[in-house]
């Protein structure tokens, strides 16, 4: 492909909204006209370091968070509300999304739960999930070597691939062929002499209290002998020395060019196509190993890439229906969107979080586009076009501010429709699908005769605007 020699070239052409809107989709959930304005302003370098140099919290969210209390409160974790506690995890895991000013943190959490899946349905401990998702929003950006040494010792993780079990005399090789194939390798790029080697390192990497957590490294389960990993001997330790065992083989996992290639395929394919170049993946690769494994520097070499920003790379991603659901959500301005019962309507689209379908996470891809998920997208696009209007922050419902979207416009339909357009595609209708939305507008809608009042009714045009818009083909291609 021309537009890639060499390489990845850094990106020379004159930075528009057009540009932004490309970022804003890929690095987060879309952008808001004011949110372009500001990312146009900042130029290039400028928006991206807004969606990869975040700050370490977010205390207005935290605070935000709490004035809603109960509804998205943590609760305990009896047996009796285990499934109403997983359930508020989601619930404000979601929120979170939606009301995020750092959507690149959320959506790297997202990557990472996917990359390293754990299911409530077999941890059980949802205090362990918790931790896990605030493990992948504080490290998801850094070295992807300090992340994975988290990964390997995080209690959800030993529990769900059974390293909490393994012992000297009877090794488990679950974590340690999932830490090969699907973490940092991929397949055919180590041997199964390499799975039980590395299994006989992690023995003895488990939790305390009943698998509540936290980490411990049991000494008396370790076998200290040595093992041979990649052609590499590990030398045997005894005692609490066993466990640098583990970080040993980590460093060698890490540093081998299969992993680099590895992570930056992962990379490449949630944030530049889902089948990425091969010379695209190889640059990415040189920059993980070049910084020290560092994903934020990684990202930041496509995301400044001319490459990244190609005709050819644009609307071509399917949105997963977290993605879609939040994008919605965002641009809308939608209040209150943990009212909106995302959770169990992401499920039927087949997207539970902390409930991927495998170890190896959801299929993705063009997967998301199948047929039997459009009613689920049509359904939750109508729950989104029929809130509340309010101008105002309110309680106990989820609520829009219509005018603000497009009222004062809604007499005129093209206008209308281009606005819509505007701010929920960054993009223009083809002229029959523009058509065909105009069309309903006009005979579903008309502003003529008795009945309501002008100003509803040119609310009820916008809500129609949206819910179309909402279920068009192009709203769920980032």
């Amino acid at each position: 492909m021309a537009s890639m020699a060499p390489f990845l070239p850094r990106f020379g052409r004159t930075w528009d909204s057009e540009n932004a809107a490309h970022l804003a989709r890929r690095a987060g959930f879309g952008a808001t006209p004011a949110e372009l304005e500001r990312l146009v302003a900042l130029g290039l370098d400028g928006a991206v370091a807004h969606f990869l140099d975040w700050p370490a919290a977010e205390p207005g969210l935290d605070s935000e968070q709490a004035t809603h209390g109960s509804a998205l409160d943590d609760i305990g974790e009896g047996v009796e509300n285990a499934a109403t506690a997983v359930t508020r995890l989601r619930t404000q895991w979601l929120w979170r999304m939606v009301g995020t000013a750092h959507p690149l943190r959320e959506k790297l959490a997202l990557l990472w739960h996917d990359h390293f899946a754990t299911a409530e349905s077999k941890v059980i401990r949802i205090e362990l999930l918790r931790r896990q998702y605030a493990t992948f929003q504080r490290l998801g950006v850094g070295r992807f070597r300090d992340l994975l040494g988290e990964v390997s010792r995080d209690p959800a993780m030993l529990v769900y691939l059974d390293n909490r079990v393994s012992k000297k005399k009877h090794p488990n090789e679950n974590w340690a062929r999932e830490l090969c194939e699907l973490f940092t390798l991929g397949v055919n790029n180590y041997q199964q002499r390499d799975v039980a080697e590395i299994a006989r390192v992690f023995t003895g990497w488990t939790t305390n209290d009943r698998n509540k957590g936290p980490f411990v490294f049991e000494a008396g389960n370790h076998d200290p002998n040595d093992k041979l990993v990649l052609g590499h001997v590990i030398s045997g330790r005894a005692g609490a020395e066993g466990e640098r065992e583990g970080d040993e083989v980590l460093d060698l996992l890490t540093a081998r060019p299969h992993c680099a290639q590895f992570i930056a395929t992962k990379l490449a394919t949630w944030f530049l196509a889902h089948d990425p170049p091969r010379l695209v993946v190889e640059r990415l690769a040189r920059a993980f190993a070049r910084e020290g494994t560092s994903v934020r520097e990684t990202l930041r070499e496509l995301f400044t890439s001319d490459v990244f920003y190609a005709p050819e790379f644009r609307f071509r991603m399917h949105k997963t229906p977290v993605e879609w659901a939040v994008s919605a959500a965002r641009l809308l301005g939608v209040r209150n969107s943990h009212l909106l019962g995302l959770e169990q309507r992401l499920a039927r689209m087949g997207m539970l979080l902390f409930e991927p379908p495998s170890v190896a996470g959801w299929e993705g891809g063009r997967n998301w586009a199948q047929s039997s998920q459009l009613a689920e997208r049509f359904e939750l696009a109508l729950v989104l076009s029929r809130s509340g209007h309010s101008k105002r922050a309110v309680f106990g419902a989820p609520a829009t501010d219509y005018d603000d979207l497009g009222s004062p416009l809604a007499e005129d339909s093209a206008a209308l429709v281009d606005l819509l357009c505007a701010r929920l595609l960054q993009r223009e209708l083809e002229p029959e699908a523009m058509a065909v939305v105009i069309a309903h507008l006009d005979g579903a809608i008309p502003l003529e005769g008795s009945g309501p009042t002008r100003e509803h009714l040119c609310r009820e045009r916008v809500r129609a605007g949206i819910h179309m818009l909402l279920c068009s083909p192009e709203f769920s291609l980032a």
